[in-house]
C-alpha cells in the first residue's frame, strides 16, 4: 500500500507557510511609494507572492494525497471485492520507467480466474526490487481481478 506519512506534510508545508507569512509582512511594512516595475507596487507583488509562497505547497500537498489515496482504494476494493484468481507470467521486461527509484515492469501474463477461464493479457505495474526474484518467466502468482473489467487486476509477490 502506498502511503505518505503526516508528518511528511509538516516537514513540506510548513516552511513555505513561514517564507510566505514573512513575504507578507515585508510588504506590510514597505512603503507605499517603492515600485517594482514601472507602475506596479511593490506592496501587491509581495502580497501575491506571500499567497502564492503559502497556497501552492498546500494545494500540492493535497494533490499528492488525492493521488496516494486513488491508488490505495483501488487496491483495497480490488482486495475486497475481486476474484481471487491465478497468473503466469508468459513474459516480463522492463519498460525503462521508474517510480520512486521503482522499475516498471511489463508482463504477458496468463490470467485463470476462479471459474476456470483462462485469458492472455498484458499489465505493466511498479515492482518493489525485493519482489524482483519471484517475477521469472512460468511463475505462478496470486491475482485479484476486478468482476465488472477483467483488465484491472492487482497482482500479488510473493
Amino acid at each position: 500500500m502506498w502511503d505518505v506519512p503526516k508528518w511528511m506534510y509538516l516537514i513540506i508545508i510548513v516552511p513555505f507557510l513561514v517564507i510566505g507569512i514573512g513575504i507578507i509582512f515585508y510588504g506590510y511594512t514597505s512603503t507605499p511609494e517603492t515600485l517594482a516595475t514601472d507602475e506596479i507596487p511593490s506592496k501587491e507583488i509581495l502580497y501575491l507572492a506571500g499567497v502564492l509562497f503559502m497556497v501552492m505547497p498546500v494545494i500540492s500537498a493535497l494533490g499528492v494525497r488525492f493521488f496516494y489515496k486513488r491508488i490505495n482504494d483501488r487496491e483495497v476494493n480490488l482486495m475486497q471485492n475481486g476474484l481471487k484468481g491465478e497468473a503466469e507470467i508468459l513474459s516480463a521486461s522492463q519498460t525503462g520507467m521508474y517510480l520512486n527509484e521503482l522499475p516498471q515492469i511489463k508482463f504477458l501474463l496468463n490470467i485463470t480466474s476462479p471459474y476456470g477461464e483462462n485469458y492472455q493479457m498484458e499489465h505493466k505495474d511498479v515492482v518493489n526490487m525485493l519482489d524482483l526474484s519471484s517475477i521469472k518467466v512460468g511463475a505462478k502468482i496470486p491475482v485479484f481481478i476486478d468482476p465488472n473489467n477483467e483488465k484491472n487486476i492487482l497482482l500479488l509477490y510473493k
